[in-house]
């Protein structure tokens, strides 16, 4: 599981001022973020009001898309995702979430092959 670094981060002076001009704390702002992200959801449901959150998960994901191995690596899993949400109009989202949960398995097995590789490991 990733590290929670939310005693780390640095709010901006803008950020801060909203939250306390509207009695928010930042904390609850930001889990409502997070709460808010879920891809699957998205994918099968794109204009749904509640998309902001995974609208800017993917403007975060995409620089990284850039690589062409990357995507070729997981192409199979794209390519999956649009023929569910395409085809499957009843159980889109539990489609999408299945590929993700998928594609999730993949890219960390992909990470420990790279950490286990002979110039990665320590001697």
């Amino acid at each position: 599981m990733m590290e929670n670094k939310i005693s780390k981060l640095d709010f901006k002076p803008d950020f801060l001022q909203a939250c306390e001009i509207f009695d928010l704390e930042p904390h609850d702002v930001l889990q409502k973020f997070i709460d808010n992200v879920c891809i699957p959801y998205f994918i099968a449901n794109p204009m749904n009001p509640d998309r902001w959150a995974n609208n800017f998960m993917i403007q975060c994901v995409l620089p990284r898309l850039e690589s062409e191995e990357l995507l070729e690596r997981y192409a199979v899993f794209f390519d999956r995702i649009t023929e569910a949400v395409l085809n499957d109009m009843k159980n889109k989202e539990q489609v999408a979430r299945e590929i993700m949960d998928e594609w999730h398995k993949a890219v960390l097995e992909d990470r420990i092959e790279d950490v286990m590789k002979p110039n990665n490991a320590s001697s």
